[in-house]
């Protein structure tokens, strides 16, 4: 395996989590967020000669999942990946316009780590058996005693908490 193979693997370990989570968030179906990021890190891997050394490598794949996602609203297909079309607009609209990437990356993380702490203990678990271990729905619902909605419910809510905490810990304006 070529120095750059090795390197890309490393890089699709390190961001899959991450982008799985933006695709996800950008309201396309569960079923259908392996599918895009996969097609995205494909989309990179042949595009790579293309990918400037000193940009953000995590930034250059939200970029590739967006545009492929604009594809899919394009697309006949994206009744079956794409849950509500016009959310899908409105949040890809409303990225492009206020991300902005953070030079305070460390300190985010610092700060999620720290709320994370907040959480109650079936929180943190659930958390981390949905982001860490990366456990679909199904296996969440058999270990948590819970039904389908009732995950999804609870991580919306957690995923809410969190976010109103690391904008509190680092004083973002709302």
């Amino acid at each position: 395996m070529s120095q750059q193979n090795a390197l890309f693997v490393a890089f699709i370990r390190q961001y899959q989590a991450r982008l799985r989570a933006f695709i996800r968030g950008m309201g396309v179906a569960s079923h259908a967020v392996d599918d895009i990021a996969q097609e995205t890190f494909l989309t990179a891997y042949k595009k790579l000669n293309e990918f400037e050394q000193d940009k953000d490598f995590g930034n250059w794949l939200y970029g590739i999942a967006r545009n492929i996602l604009r594809n899919e609203l394009r697309k006949d297909a994206r009744h079956s990946r794409i849950m509500d079309e016009k959310l899908s607009y409105y949040l890809l609209e409303e990225f492009e316009l206020d991300y902005e990437p953070s030079d305070q990356q460390g300190e985010e993380i610092t700060a999620l780590k720290e709320c994370i702490k907040t959480l109650p203990d079936k929180s943190k678990n659930l958390i981390e058996k949905k982001y860490s271990d990366e456990w679909k729905t199904p296996s969440l619902t058999a270990h948590f005693s819970m039904s389908d909605t009732a995950v999804r419910l609870a991580l919306m809510r957690i995923r809410r908490k969190l976010k109103t905490c690391m904008d509190y810990r680092l004083q973002y304006d709302q």
